[in-house]
């Protein structure tokens, strides 16, 4: 198994470290980092050999856009101009050559896998989880772009795919779970569980060993395929009394675009804090799932903060 931390080319992720040293002392005792690639990082300060793993980039809303549905593009963005701005394009192109950028960025690494979220949710949705697609839908038009982007492949990285707690792949049900494994032509492929999104799906949850229970429960229901998970992002948050609030109040949204999105990114740092995992249980299920990758995956304030949170999560494994 390898263990990595999550890292972003973001240049105010990257400001905390300063100098290439300071970031290979925070490596110490990991394999590597899984990255997120905002852009190329100019500094070079991330060796290109300790980049394990790159996560693409993440659309939340995307389906009509896909669909080509341009009255709900206007609903949703107010203009097809700032819906353009949004993809970077006006055709299903946009969505696939993005994708295919962040395979370039992997190939460039050399990263042995890269991630892809399946879901799919318009800012209303994500405060009142009320879906337009059912998670039948999201998955099959997921594997349709899925199969598109890695249709020049020639499989030496691993496409994982990773659940969230919006409409699609939650890791709750496992004939979405096989409906979405199924659809994937592509054969170097497998899963990629979060445990603070799968810990979402369930908003009675109130405490660190609860959302245990609950995951070994989910574990449970998908026996007969849970040895496709090839990695696991630990960490946690126990958001349930907030995200019941929201999605019985939700906030007047009747603002322009760019107001409404920045709304819905910070709703969602607030279901989702990305905490250390820190209770019994936590490496037992560790051992039962036996990942190939995993990744201690936190937001943090700076480099410090980083610090104490990956060796008290080390702590529990």
């Amino acid at each position: 198994m390898k263990k990595l931390f999550n890292l972003t080319t973001d240049p105010v992720d990257m400001n905390r470290f300063g100098t290439r040293e300071k970031l290979l002392s925070l490596m110490d005792g990991f394999d590597g980092v899984e990255l997120l690639c905002y852009e190329p990082e100019p500094r070079n300060l991330i060796p290109e050999d300790r980049v394990i793993g790159l996560h693409m980039c993440y659309f939340p809303y995307w389906i009509d856009f896909w669909k080509g549905d341009e009255q709900a593009l206007l609903r949703e963005f107010g203009s097809l101009e700032e819906c353009e701005k949004y993809y970077g394009g006006t055709t299903q192109d946009a969505i696939v050559n993005r994708f295919r950028k962040d395979l370039e960025y992997a190939k460039q690494y050399k990263a042995e896998y890269v991630i892809f979220h399946v879901s799919e949710a318009s800012i209303y949705e994500s405060f009142t989880r009320k879906y337009k697609y059912t998670d039948e839908e999201v998955v099959d038009a997921a594997c349709e772009v899925l199969n598109e982007i890695f249709d020049r492949e020639d499989g030496k990285i691993a496409l994982l795919v990773e659940n969230l707690w919006l409409s699609g792949f939650t890791f709750t049900d496992p004939e979405i779970t096989k409906r979405l494994l199924d659809g994937i032509s592509y054969p170097k492929k497998g899963l990629l569980l979060d445990t603070g999104h799968l810990m979402h799906t369930n908003t009675n949850l109130r405490t660190q060993e609860e959302g245990v229970k609950y995951i070994n429960e989910m574990l449970d229901l998908h026996e007969d395929i849970a040895s496709a998970i090839r990695g696991v992002h630990l960490h946690q948050s126990l958001t349930g009394e907030y995200a019941e609030k929201k999605m019985a109040e939700p906030p007047s949204l009747n603002i322009p675009f760019k107001e409404r999105n920045l709304q819905s990114f910070y709703h969602a740092l607030s279901v989702d804090k990305h905490e250390p995992f820190t209770c019994a249980g936590v490496r037992e299920l560790i051992e039962r799932i036996a990942p190939e990758y995993l990744t201690f995956e936190f937001l943090s304030q700076d480099a410090s903060d980083l610090r104490e949170k990956l060796l008290l999560q080390n702590q529990y494994i």
